[in-house]
């Protein structure tokens, strides 16, 4: 009797022990070369080692490309609001001719409300042959003057959407809004109130009536951008 209890009970248990081991036991580990976690980048863009810590993160693998198509410009021909490269709204002469070399600046003069008021032109030391930007400035209260308003000309210098000088209007009025139409002594420009910007449209491309009469719709959507106006 004792003999058959134990025939029974022995193989029950020798299952239960080998089922506890298996619980205990540790899975089978995942290399970050297998095809479910795929390696991380480097730096440089290409697949990394296996091992975090042993080549630096990539942030991102690559710069998405410019919404418009256009070519994204570098840093010294990054238009932003109130700032075009290293040129801002608001800084002082004495500034401007420490950031810019005094070879590229030119004097020269504008006309507001019947003032003469100073100004320069300013040359690309990049690409001398493309067209001068013109820098108007004016009084900061303080004896000396300020930059008040930049116009650019020069297609090297585009925003973070790739509009600059030869977009079509209708990417600058999607990309960054249209507040109204105003005349200026550039150009007809329509002006974005949301970026602080004006772009100067094609006079070609227009309505052949006065400028003051032609409405935002009148401007064909691939009527080109001939200048971009920074004000404040």
């Amino acid at each position: 009797m004792q003999f058959r209890f134990l025939s029974v009970v022995l193989p029950v248990t020798a299952c239960l022990c080998a089922g506890l081991t298996g619980c205990d036991s540790t899975p089978a580990a995942r290399s970050a070369t297998d095809p479910g976690t795929p390696p991380f980048a480097t730096a440089n863009g290409k697949p990394g080692p296996t091992t975090p810590g042993s080549a630096s993160v990539a942030r991102t693998a690559s710069l998405p490309p410019a919404e418009s198509g256009a070519p994204l410009p570098d840093s010294l021909h990054l238009i932003s609001p109130g700032q075009a490269g290293r040129l801002r709204l608001g800084m002082s002469e004495s500034r401007l001719k420490r950031v810019v070399p005094a070879q590229l600046l030119t004097d020269t003069t504008y006309q507001d409300q019947g003032r003469t008021l100073p100004a320069y032109q300013l040359r690309d030391a990049q690409y001398p042959d493309d067209p001068a930007s013109t820098l108007h400035m004016i009084e900061d209260g303080k004896g000396g003057f300020r930059l008040r308003r930049i116009r650019i000309y020069s297609s090297r210098y585009r925003t973070a959407e790739g509009i600059g000088v030869g977009s079509p209007f209708g990417a600058a009025r999607q990309n960054l809004g249209l507040t109204r139409i105003r005349n200026t002594p550039a150009g007809l420009a329509a002006v974005s109130g949301q970026v602080q910007m004006a772009w100067v449209v094609d006079p070609n491309s227009l309505p052949n009536k006065p400028a003051e009469q032609i409405q935002s719709s009148e401007i064909p959507p691939a009527a080109r951008i001939t200048g971009v106006l920074l004000y404040r």
